[in-house]
């Protein structure tokens, strides 16, 4: 559950590189365009940054819908991504300022006066140095002179970095969370000293004037520079927050992987493989200790009397008599490795002893999808298998028997199906209904990986993408259908390369093969199609710095 780091600090590097050249240089129209296409490049990673976010978070969710421990742990990643709200708008108010104050922007009609319609929507004082040094360093526009917000936003930055490392300090307090590391003081300081190495937050941390002709961070960072410099620089200071959030979330999502058993809360559990059955059968259960240990040392009884453990499980076995709901008290008696004190807790389980019964249950798991085969058991005891007719209507549905029990389901629409079961004896039907979705959506990979720092000759190396269904049980493959690739070469501006199918070939196999260190690949409005959709849908995108 990584978000994308490394492509925005080459865009960043490639910013100073440029900034560089422009002090050398005249501010010809080329190099405004460049710095636009950068503040676009920047622009573009930070959405692929914010969905990266979301990514995790959803995964996280998923997790903690089984491992409920973790709960926690989705509310606090969900609060770190309030915490740089107020920063980014800040930074937007400020561009506007900026803009408003060296003369506006590029009307659609200014713009194609020009002989360059993709100036609409720019700064129309783009190479105005002077608008810059008066707000940023000087205070002076406006109707009245007014604090400078070069200083300002140089103290909004420090102060972002260290509410991202108060929150999660504060994970620690009161006894922290219980099942993790923020139940752990002695782990709380080098955690915190760990990522703080991760957020890019930085202003004027560790700039020192004297080595900068004593020149303030704000004077030497926003003084006498253009418009169009300073447009993608504070577009820049979004992408840091964000990043910074993205490196707090993934932390917290780290943490979800490493469950400590803590014995401070106790339950009781019992599990019965069966826990419906026919008179005259026996019933079995398995009782426990919530998040069990085979380590644990406790004790069990039903009844009054004491079970054998087993790798931290006893087994409880019971034959009834007559029809009808059957109940039995469950007491666990164990030492609180934390306290010492010996616990004991009851609980009352309850069980049904029945007569004939049909089950329909989905092999892998309660819901049809669409464009694959989906495997049916039918359990019907008490019904002969003469006496069974099993129908499916519904979204399309089809049904094809495999077996006596074992049946196949195919889908072509969302919604719900129903599978019926009649006893043709009895005239007796049995109902049971599935959700119907699609295919989930694939991940878009190459080589293996969504993001990160390649090789030159790993990249070269590629084939193309794919897209891979992870953790689907089916048998089902999806495909890359198309996507942009943006090439950005050492030192030089990206350039679109529009991609058809998996499989490079073309323009793109051309860039692919070009790869040098330093170059930058990301790949936006990637589409895979998978088994039975009708049209191809939008999926994550990737982005790899070559190394």
């Amino acid at each position: 559950m990584s978000i994308p780091k490394e492509p925005r600090q080459l865009m960043i590097n490639l910013m100073y590189l440029v900034l560089t050249a422009m002090l050398a240089l005249n501010v010809s129209a080329e190099i405004i365009n460049a710095f636009f296409m950068l503040d676009a490049g920047i622009k573009r990673n930070n959405k692929i940054v914010e969905h990266g976010i979301h990514t995790v978070i959803d995964g996280m969710e998923e997790t903690a819908n089984t491992k409920i421990q973790y709960k926690p742990l989705v509310e606090k990643a969900k609060e770190a991504t309030k915490i740089t709200e107020s920063f980014i708008e800040y930074i937007d108010q400020m561009r506007e300022r900026m803009v408003e104050e060296s003369g506006g922007k590029y009307t659609a009609e200014d713009a194609k006066a020009q002989g360059h319609p993709e100036l609409e929507g720019k700064p129309l004082g783009k190479k105005d140095k002077d608008t810059p040094q008066r707000i940023f360093v000087s205070g002076d526009y406006g109707q009245e002179k007014k604090t400078p917000e070069g200083p300002v936003l140089e103290q909004k930055i420090l102060d972002l970095k260290q509410e991202y490392l108060d929150f999660v300090a504060s994970l620690w307090d009161n006894g922290g969370i219980p099942g993790t590391i923020f139940a752990k003081d002695s782990l709380k300081e080098d955690k915190l000293r760990m990522l703080e190495e991760e957020l890019t937050l930085t202003s004027s941390e560790n700039y020192s004037p004297e080595h900068h002709d004593d020149k303030t961070w704000a004077a030497y960072t926003f003084g006498h520079m253009p418009v169009a410099a300073i447009y993608p620089m504070l577009r820049k200071f979004q992408n840091d927050a964000n990043t910074s959030e993205a490196a707090v979330v993934n932390f917290l999502a780290e943490q979800m992987g490493k469950l400590e058993l803590n014995y401070d809360k106790f339950a009781v559990f019992s599990q019965s493989p069966k826990p419906y059955i026919l008179e005259g059968e026996q019933f079995e259960t398995e009782i426990a200790l919530g998040a069990f240990s085979s380590q644990a040392d406790f004790k069990v009884f039903v009844g009054g009397r004491e079970l054998k453990i087993e790798e931290g499980k006893a087994k409880y076995t019971t034959r009834p008599s007559g029809i009808g709901e059957k109940k039995y008290v469950a007491r666990i008696e164990v030492v609180n490795p934390l306290t010492g004190d010996v616990m004991k807790m009851e609980e009352t389980f309850h069980y049904e002893v029945g007569a004939a019964s049909v089950n329909v249950s989905a092999d892998k798991m309660n819901v049809f999808y669409i464009g694959v085969d989906n495997p049916v058991t039918v359990a019907a005891a008490g019904i002969p298998t003469s006496a069974q007719s099993v129908t499916i209507s519904g979204s399309g549905g089809k049904l094809q028997k495999q077996s006596s029990s074992k049946f196949v389901v195919t889908a072509t629409k969302q919604g719900s199906t129903t599978i019926t079961v009649t006893d043709t004896k009895k005239n007796k039907k049995y109902t049971k209904e599935f959700r119907v979705k699609r295919i989930p959506d694939p991940q878009a990979q190459l080589g293996g990986k969504t993001d990160g720092i390649m090789k030159s000759g790993t990249f070269k190396a590629q084939l193309g993408l794919l897209a891979i269904l992870k953790g689907f049980d089916f048998d089902a493959k999806c495909r890359i259908q198309s996507y942009t690739m943006y090439y950005t070469p050492k030192r030089q501006d990206p350039i679109p390369i529009e991609g058809t199918g998996g499989r490079f070939t073309g323009k793109v196999l051309k860039a692919i093969r070009s790869a040098k260190p330093g170059s930058q690949y990301t790949f936006s409005k990637v589409k895979a199609r998978c088994p039975g959709d009708s049209a191809g849908r939008l999926i994550n995108g990737l982005a790899f710095q070559i190394r």
